[in-house]
């Protein structure tokens, strides 16, 4: 296994660190960018594992952190807080699209990718994310796959919406460290600016991309009903959900990753076999 470490600046100077897989020998293979959620890592739980048995299986795969996800140097610490505050939706399209364009234009790997046939997964946040941007890439993105997928960016109850207003910031907790983190307003101005751009449910009729939603019946971060709903509006001629029944938000996968579960295992699974039949041409 090819395992290495990179960096790339995204157009405001900043390092998005990825990291790169694939099993030796491997020439001209299909790519797959995964994507981390909210309060996510590349080096989490499962991300690790999917991205190193997706590589097992004839894929290059991509697992990048955003470059302002508030994880510091040392790869595993949110102790970037300032980026983490000031982060945005649209900087995190920002990022994946200067992934994109660096597999585009063969900066990444210029003999393991095949630069024509791109795939996307997402997590959580991270599958809304992957959602707009396959939207905005329809003749680059081969194949989409989502993972307890946010369906509506505009999840703000008014009594939040009115207090990130008036004090400039509003604070979430991690529960996995227990710190506190601030998301800046500039975060609520993005999706005020934005609202026809990240409205998915309205735009995904668009989506002709063969997409995948994966889902817990159990998940009490996002609801399935999300994912429901992006499946039934979603316009792509080939597209399928998966309810995985008795599973979670993170289908039974902690940080650290200590062993598999069976939710997690189906819906690895389906994710392999869903870029098999579409990006394997």
């Amino acid at each position: 296994m090819i395992y290495r470490t990179k960096s790339i600046l995204n157009p405001a100077g900043e390092k998005i660190h990825f990291d790169l897989r694939y099993a030796e020998g491997t020439a001209d293979a299909p790519v797959i960018i995964i994507l981390h959620g909210f309060k996510g890592f590349k080096d989490w739980g499962f991300f690790p594992d999917l991205a190193t048995s997706l590589a097992y299986s004839d894929y290059v795969t991509i697992t990048l952190n955003f470059s302002r996800n508030g994880i510091g140097s040392d790869g595993k610490s949110f102790n970037n807080l300032e980026a983490f505050a000031n982060n945005t939706i649209s900087h995190e399209l920002a990022d994946v699209q200067t992934v994109i364009q660096a597999i585009k234009q063969g900066k990444i790997d210029n003999h393991a990718i095949n630069p024509d046939a791109i795939g996307l997964i997402g997590h959580s946040r991270g599958g809304a994310v992957a959602l707009l941007t396959a939207l905005e890439n329809e003749d680059d993105i081969g194949a989409v796959v989502t993972w307890a997928a946010v369906g509506n960016l505009y999840c703000y109850s008014e009594e939040r919406i009115k207090q990130w207003q008036q004090q400039g910031y509003i604070e979430v907790v991690n529960q996995r460290t227990g710190q506190v983190l601030r998301m800046n307003k500039s975060y609520l101005d993005d999706l005020e600016a934005n609202k026809q751009k990240f409205d998915l449910y309205g735009r995904i009729e668009d989506l002709e991309i063969p997409t995948l939603f994966i889902h817990g019946s159990d998940d009490t971060t996002i609801s399935p009903e999300e994912s429901e709903m992006l499946h039934e509006k979603c316009g792509a001629y080939s597209k399928r959900l998966e309810i995985i029944e008795g599973s979670d938000h993170t289908f039974g996968i902690k940080h650290p990753f200590e062993k598999s579960t069976e939710a997690y295992a189906v819906a690895r699974d389906l994710t392999e076999s869903w870029f098999d039949r579409h990006l394997k041409y």
